[in-house]
């Protein structure tokens, strides 16, 4: 991002162009990681996540790899505080009939056409890889994380993370065919 530390700075200081451009670069990447995580509720977490960012922005230190860091992390806090409170929760399912007639206000096509690929190679991650090497390659590559933020967020050593991406990349690779995978 060009000029991440002017825009931070303003971000915190409460310009809301800032703080809007922090959200325009990051959000698609944040709703991808909760998207793979839990599909049904990217947006709700994503949008917990982005309060807590706008609480916190003033306290925050570092550049624009510690903030993808910071910000993945917080993703993926409210990720686990959803799972623990829906585990405590019963949830009863709804018939698909019931859903057919609510009308959703915007337009679901242009939506999927813009995302589609995204989304079709997380799905694949998620069908081919064990949990952690595809969390490690959709940090990695969707998010922009380094190998020590993705550590950072997985709470996981460097090392670690370095193995679980070659192994994906690895596997990848040989369910493909191609040994160009293994470049990325």
């Amino acid at each position: 991002m060009d000029g991440f530390d002017e825009i931070l700075v303003s971000a915190c200081a409460g310009q809301e162009r800032a703080f809007g451009c922090l959200y325009d670069e990051l959000q698609p990447a944040i709703l991808r990681y909760l998207r793979w995580q839990e599909p049904s509720m990217a947006e709700d977490l994503a949008a917990e996540t982005w309060l807590a960012v706008a609480e916190r922005l003033a306290g925050f230190e570092g550049d624009e790899g510690a903030f993808r860091g910071w910000i993945f992390a917080i993703a993926r806090r409210r990720l686990a505080d959803h799972r623990r409170r829906a585990a405590r929760r019963q949830t009863a399912t709804v018939p698909d009939e019931v859903l057919v007639g609510i009308a959703d206000p915007g337009d679901p096509a242009e939506l999927v056409v813009e995302k589609l690929s995204a989304q079709q190679a997380i799905t694949h991650l998620t069908a081919t890889l064990p949990a952690d090497q595809a969390e490690v390659v959709v940090l990695r590559v969707i998010g922009g994380l380094s190998v020590q933020e993705t550590a950072r967020v997985m709470n996981k050593r460097p090392g670690t993370v370095r193995v679980l991406q070659h192994r994906a990349l690895r596997r990848l690779a040989n369910e493909l065919g191609q040994k160009s995978v293994l470049e990325v």
